[in-house]
């Protein structure tokens, strides 16, 4: 018996011999390109319907996944609103009331502000390499680039309403090409495509990000316009007072 599980032990290991790497190193690796890092960024959204197109433009301040605060520059109609999370508090800001209100967490996972983008793809919400555990699924080419397959799916700890997702790992950039968001039914939820990548500030990241729902029907592109590092951000920036003075920093 001892010989047999000598020689079958090998064989289950060898998707992550092949790797070089473990699944969770693999996604700290992808994450930390850009999530994990507290950054400054500006951003256009495109998002596409049938019977629509919409734009927008935003501010984005982060630091790491746990806090992140995003303000909308255009269109006019919806210039200055201000979105936080910090922690485990979700809040929205309006310049034209003047107040700020608290959001249930639940927002997270719905889409924002009519596009395909969920608030968690846009706020930062759980950690693929940290709050998921992993099973290493081989090697597939996607969007013309060869990468690594990862099941993840999410810790008892982790308050996330997908049942798993599929992470795709480029072998060569050792970015995240593809995301594939499933329900309890196995059926998909979201799509993140990374179809072009650049160098910011020093780090290479996708730049282009197309968000697919509803069966391919409704796309969503963001695109990052001007992305840096912001070292001097800490949790303490991260305030009410700090969203509604946010014009003048």
């Amino acid at each position: 018996m001892r010989r047999i599980i000598a020689f079958l032990l090998p064989l289950f290991l060898f998707p992550l011999v092949l790797s070089g790497q473990n699944p969770s190193t693999l996604l700290a690796k992808a994450e930390s390109a850009a999530v994990q890092q507290s950054a400054y960024s500006r951003i256009k959204m495109k998002a596409e319907r049938p019977r629509y197109t919409r734009e927008m433009e935003l501010r984005s301040w982060n630091m790491g996944n746990a806090y992140s605060l995003v303000q909308i520059v255009a269109p006019e109609r919806d210039a200055g609103m201000v979105y936080m999370k910090a922690d485990k508090a979700l809040m929205t800001y309006s310049p034209r009331t003047g107040k700020v209100m608290k959001l249930p967490s639940s927002m997270l996972m719905q889409g924002w502000m009519g596009t395909d983008a969920q608030f968690d793809n846009i706020l930062g919400a759980a950690s693929l390499s940290t709050d998921f555990t992993h099973s290493y699924q081989g090697k597939k080419t996607v969007n013309g680039i060869e990468c690594h397959v990862i099941r993840c799916v999410p810790k008892s700890s982790t308050p996330v309403a997908h049942d798993h997702v599929g992470a795709y790992i480029g072998v060569q950039n050792g970015s995240w090409v593809r995301l594939v968001f499933f329900d309890k039914k196995g059926e998909i939820t979201q799509q993140m495509d990374a179809l072009h990548f650049q160098r910011f500030d020093g780090v290479l990241m996708p730049d282009q990000i197309r968000f697919t729902a509803k069966g391919g029907s409704q796309t969503t592109t963001l695109t990052i316009l001007e992305w840096r590092k912001r070292p001097d951000l800490k949790a303490s920036w991260f305030t009410e007072a700090t969203m509604k003075k946010i014009d003048s920093l």
